[in-house]
């Protein structure tokens, strides 16, 4: 463990000082492996550990030198730092992301040429793609612009790409990985979409069909390892193999050599990113440890392991994955057995009650401090949560794991098996959401190196009271207390959210209401009495089902989609569920197409019109005027964004303009082309993005401005500069992921009620 503790303080300290000076990092690592070679070199026993400590630490101080050179010192580095335009050969990595409407990839530079010349390199980048994302494991030439990169993170800069040329198809095995993941997502096609997000994540770890609000509800449930593939995934895969091998017959190194296939296979599916092989080595370190028996084979097993990860990829060193997986597994291996010794469970089911009980408390006491450090509290509910999901995760792997592997050859049985991992997948996301729903779900912590220090005396204490001997006075833990108290729990959660606190709510007098659905926009307008006007329904037909219950409305005169991005369009089955919608209103630009399909067959049997400038239409208390699109922008901008329709509403009397997520080029061509005579209340384009005219605040003469914004987005909305300009232009700003629902009221005056 020393030489673990030794070589991951050097590896940290390497990246993160890399900006400064590589140096210092080469001179300590040749002095420590000099020190460790001439340690061995004089054979006595008690220079073994010291010169295990120096060899690590040595060798991961080079290694990350090396790593932090190419990111800082070479041609890619010094392109983005000077904002340079360059033509590049690039291997499509993978971990794709959507951070503010733009697909981000992972790509290693292999060739670069700028004005000064042509470099053969190797250099991670993330590529920012407007259009369709890059086919994984492929060769493409691109003409991009660099920006600076970030040494923490691993890559040496941005490349924003303005053209591409493919040069070479994808090997055979990333072009498996990409068949098999594309064919499970069309397996889930009609599945809900949380339940369909996490079978994805857990089963082939894709997480970009991952609603905002699941993502959210993860987090404060104590979750989130579940979105995603972690170690627990690879060793669920892995003794599968083990215990159907058995099953057959087949012997011990047949067994062996079949499980370590069947990981290789899951490696390659999932890709084969630093967090998935870090997540696979830590599942076979964790197997191992508990085939090895005894504590400190394990704890020693995975020192090792953290070492030969560090060594050869240093970028570890600073991910939080890594991080807390290694704390997570370090749990399991000292903790988990004092804890299940201290409850004494007695007979099959209180035996493995007190296993499943005391995994979860010490995996939730290891990674205490990491989880404290982020700065979004500490989860009340983990422990429970963890034990009500437990359950559903092998079925929702293996299951998931299978339809993805049959997809390519037999898609009707592909999509049964899927089919057959939604309900476990369903539950989970259930559980997720009943145990964030509870009071006090999340406790308040101060983040940073001071929460984080806090936390480490508190998982301190707990780790003493657990490590202890107990006394002749004590009883043992009653695992069938605790699972009395877990299914109580689940109860009271399960009724907290089918029966939802309607006091006070909606508000006397309300016009409008922006729902708190995480990242995208439902805004409803009040019509008459359980009706109302729609615009847009979110990324989660959950929670917009939810706000509009909440609500009483029953019908839908017109439901507006202001563009078809899954934020504004996912949520329309929750829209649907149990109402009347009269007819529908959408943009006349159908990107992206696939998504502009999907609204089709929601909307199948409603009237559906094409928004058109000039436009104007009254339904019950509000009234309607088109302002957007008077055109369609196409340009550095999204254009489905700058197509957004482009509303004024008139609710009761009160003014409310409505602009979905135009961008810069819209709103600048709007305020040129209208003349508004001041409005009440401004939707905040973009959920307040920083691609924003700086004259529109002003220009709208809005009283509020509502942002429409998911909490711990990563996209950075809103932007600090756009909070800044409605500031200034005296406006009172309203943000949902501060305030939950937004209810706008006209009693007498203009005002803002909110509920959490």
């Amino acid at each position: 463990m020393p030489a673990a503790i030794a070589a991951w303080s050097c590896g940290l300290a390497t990246v993160l000082l890399a900006p400064l000076s590589i140096a210092p990092a080469r001179i300590v690592g040749v002095a420590s492996l000099v020190a460790g070679a001439l340690m061995l070199a004089v054979r006595l026993r008690r220079f073994f550990a010291v010169a295990a400590v120096c060899l690590a630490a040595g060798t991961v101080a080079i290694t990350a030198s090396w790593y932090a050179e190419s990111l800082t010192l070479g041609p890619v580095a010094e392109a983005g730092l000077s904002g340079q335009r360059v033509t590049a050969d690039i291997t499509v990595g993978g971990d794709l992301r959507i951070r503010d409407g733009v697909i981000e990839q992972r790509a290693t530079v292999d060739e670069l040429t700028r004005a000064a010349g042509t470099w053969s390199v190797s250099a991670p980048v993330v590529l920012r793609v407007r259009d369709e994302p890059l086919t994984l494991g492929s060769r493409v030439r691109v003409t991009a612009r660099a920006s600076p990169g970030d040494v923490a993170r691993g890559y040496a800069a941005i490349f924003t790409i303005d053209t591409r040329e493919v040069l070479g198809a994808p090997g055979p095995l990333a072009s498996m990985a990409t068949t098999v993941r594309g064919g499970l997502r069309e397996a889930l096609d009609g599945a809900a979409p949380r339940a369909a997000a996490l079978v994805e994540g857990l089963a082939v770890g894709d997480e970009s069909a991952q609603p905002p609000g699941l993502a959210d509800d993860m987090r404060a449930s104590g979750l989130s390892h579940l979105t995603a593939v972690s170690g627990g995934n690879t060793a669920i895969v892995v003794g599968a193999v083990l215990v159907v091998a058995a099953l057959v017959g087949i012997g011990l190194v047949g067994r062996v050599v079949l499980a370590l296939a069947a990981l290789a296979m899951f490696v390659v599916i999932v890709g084969p990113q630093p967090s998935v092989l870090r997540a696979a080595t830590m599942g076979v370190v964790t197997l191992a440890a508990m085939l090895a028996g005894g504590r400190r084979r394990g704890i020693a097993a995975l020192a090792g392991s953290v070492v030969v990860l560090l060594a050869w990829s240093p970028g570890l060193a600073v991910s939080w994955g890594f991080a807390l997986s290694v704390a997570a597994t370090a749990g399991l291996l000292a903790l988990a057995p004092a804890l299940v010794a201290r409850m004494r469970g007695s007979g099959d089911v209180r035996r493995h009650l007190a296993e499943a009980l005391a995994m979860t408390i010490a995996a939730q006491v290891a990674t205490l401090p990491l989880i404290a450090a982020f700065g979004q509290g500490i989860s009340l509910v983990a422990v429970p949560a963890n034990l009500l999901a437990a359950p559903a995760v092998v079925p929702v792997t293996v299951l998931g794991l299978l339809a993805a592997i049959v997809s390519p050859f037999s898609p009707p049985i592909a999509h049964l098996l899927a089919r057959g991992a939604e309900p476990p997948a369903a539950w989970i996301a259930a559980v997720a959401e009943h145990a964030a729903a509870l009071p006090g779900a999340t406790l308040p912590w101060p983040g940073g190196l001071g929460g984080a220090a806090l936390a480490l005396i508190a998982a301190g204490a707990l780790v003493w009271m657990i490590r202890r001997q107990r006394g002749r006075h004590e009883r043992s833990f009653q695992p069938r207390i605790i699972a009395l108290i877990t299914v109580v729990v689940a109860v009271v959660a399960t009724l907290a959210l089918r029966l939802p606190d309607r006091a006070g709510w909606p508000p006397e007098n309300w016009v409008m209401v922006a729902c708190d659905v995480g990242q995208g926009d439902a805004l409803v307008l009040r019509a008459a009495e359980g009706e109302a006007v729609v615009i847009d329904a979110g990324p989660d037909p959950v929670l917009v089902d939810r706000c509009l219950s909440d609500l009483g409305i029953a019908r839908i005169p017109l439901l507006v989609l202001t563009h078809p991005h899954a934020d504004h369009i996912d949520g329309v089955p929750g829209v649907l569920r149990g109402r009347e919608v009269g007819a529908a209103l959408i943009s006349p630009l159908r990107e992206p197409p696939e998504q502009a399909d999907k609204a089709d067959e929601w909307l199948a049997g409603i009237p559906v019109g094409i928004a058109h400038a000039g436009e104007r239409r009254t339904v019950e208390a509000v009234t309607l005027t088109t302002l957007w699109p008077q055109r369609i922008i196409r340009g550095p901008e999204s254009a489905p964004n700058n197509a957004s329709i482009g509303l004024l509403a008139d609710v009761s009397g009160v003014r409310i303009l409505l602009l979905g997520d135009v961008e810069t080029a819209a709103q600048v061509a709007l305020r040129t082309s209208v003349g508004l005579q001041g409005v009440d209340v401004v939707k905040v384009p973009h959920h307040g993005s920083r691609y924003q005219d700086p004259a529109l605040a002003s220009w709208t003469g809005g009283r509020v401005a509502v942002i429409t914004v998911g909490a711990g987005n990563r996209y950075g909305h809103p932007a600090p500069e756009t909070l800044e300009q409605w500031r200034y232009a005296g406006a009172v700003v309203a943000r949902t992921d501060e305030a939950g629902d937004i209810a706008v009221v006209a009693s007498p005056t203009v005002g803002v009620v909110t509920r959490r």
